[in-house]
């Protein structure tokens, strides 16, 4: 990991995430270029992480998740799934600035799938904004081909010949659309040009009456 990492360095001008939950990890990559640290546990399986950010200056993301990744699919929903996150994201926040993390230096992420239920995850991203507005941080929403998409539309789509692939694309720059206009500031993608384009164009629609 830490060979690629130097290399990308070296050859791109591009800000460098690297996913951990581990702090040792987190601290060879950010000395091997890394800028921005991604915990999906937001600080609950190591919140030396957050140490080791406020010491380099790297950018934290911290999502939201429940459980761990061996049984989080497993577990029961929760009944009101917004106000848990909301509690699990200020607990993270609170982790981190006590460790010395710059607000300026926090991006928040609902973690769309992690834990919860396909009609929660259509309710996180109609309901953003709520997270925008409580902690005034940017927030990052990573939707794209994720399953709620396919089973969302599994139960509404019916027809005999589909393409499931172009579907959860489809399906992805809907939600993200959705999530721009909720107030997401960043987007986890794999369709780069698709997204770019419909979001440019829902923001021009929305901003056609401005003067």
């Amino acid at each position: 990991m830490l060979p690629v990492i130097r290399r990308m360095r070296d050859n791109l001008h591009i800000p460098i995430s690297i996913d951990t939950t581990k702090g040792p990890v987190a601290a060879q990559a950010i000395d091997s270029g890394a800028e921005i640290i991604n915990d999906i546990s937001g600080l609950r399986f190591d919140p030396s992480i957050a140490g080791i950010a406020a010491k380099t200056g790297a950018s934290l993301i911290l999502m939201h998740s429940r459980g761990t990744p061996a049984n989080m699919q497993k577990l029961p929903p929760v009944e009101d799934v917004l106000s848990e996150i909301i509690a699990g994201l200020r607990w993270s926040v609170d982790q981190a600035v006590q460790r010395g993390v710059k607000h300026e230096k926090i991006i928040l992420d609902p973690g769309i799938g992690f834990g919860k239920t396909p009609r929660q995850n259509l309710q996180l991203i109609n309901n953003l904004n709520r997270i925008v507005e409580e902690f005034g941080l940017p927030v990052l929403l990573g939707t794209s081909r994720k399953s709620f998409i396919q089973k969302t539309l599994d139960s509404r789509i019916q027809v005999e010949s589909r393409d499931a692939r172009r579907e959860s694309s489809t399906g992805t720059i809907a939600s993200n659309v959705i999530g721009v206009l909720r107030g997401a500031n960043i987007l986890r993608v794999h369709d780069v040009g698709e997204t770019v384009a419909a979001v440019r164009l829902a923001e021009a629609i929305i901003q056609s009456d401005s003067p």
